[in-house]
């Protein structure tokens, strides 16, 4: 099981995820999160990294051009989107393809690696269904986190493993090349208790608040500990 930590706002945070060697880091640039840094302090904040692939941009654009200048002001290649259709992903992708020639043919792939947030409560409705069934097309990744009143992230409410299996299934069946990540209240104990079935539905957990004394402040003894039951399992 991969973990991603995500609210990263103090470069002693980041040295303690690198330390505990957290899979990848999260930085929020969404102006109604509690844990909100904004792009020059991100800049600032990834440049002491020591592996800038490890760093991921978490947007809410309004729309492309304003995705679009996050990514080129960070230098980021790995985008959260917490907005955006299906359409605006796909077109996003394409603004930022590589082309590489492989025993003479040419194989397109694009320079960023996408995960959309999705937002799931109790029950899914064939409105949710196709939605994810959209986005599993056109991203790398899709995170479900739990959603209240539309909007997604920072809630620290646990989606029912129930749904989010449910969820995944509907991803995968879209796209078997999809990794999925979940979110939403994540913390050692949950990770503890239900480590095998997470580990057979998604390729991620996403935490936030269960590595925290206080918004945007991490606590090194939660995070070395939430780690050490991932490195255990890799062995």
């Amino acid at each position: 099981m991969n973990i991603k930590i995500c609210g990263i706002r103090r470069k002693e945070d980041i040295s303690s995820c690198e330390r505990a060697s957290a899979d990848l880091m999260g930085f929020i640039n969404i102006k109604r999160s509690k844990r909100m840094v904004e792009i020059e302090e991100i800049i600032d904040l990834t440049s002491f990294m020591k592996d800038k692939k490890k760093a991921v941009l978490v947007i809410e654009p309004e729309n492309m051009a304003d995705a679009k200048q996050g990514i080129e002001k960070t230098g980021l290649r790995n985008i959260q989107l917490h907005s955006l259709s299906a359409e605006e992903i796909g077109e996003l992708k394409d603004d930022y393809q590589l082309t590489s020639a492989t025993a003479g043919d040419h194989h397109i792939k694009s320079d960023l690696t996408i995960i959309r947030a999705l937002g799931l409560s109790e029950d899914i409705d064939p409105q949710k269904v196709r939605e994810i069934q959209d986005f599993a097309g056109v991203c790398d990744y899709l995170l479900f986190d739990y959603e209240i009143k539309g909007k997604t992230g920072g809630t620290g409410r646990q989606i029912p493993l129930k749904t989010a299996i449910e969820a995944a299934k509907i991803a995968k069946n879209s796209n078997p090349d999809l990794e999925l990540f979940l979110a939403g209240g994540m913390d050692k104990k949950r990770i503890e208790e239900e480590l095998e079935t997470l580990e057979e539905f998604f390729d991620f957990v996403d935490v936030n608040s269960g590595v925290e004394d206080e918004p945007g402040v991490k606590n090194t003894s939660k995070i070395n500990e939430l780690m050490k039951i991932t490195v255990l399992n890799k062995t």
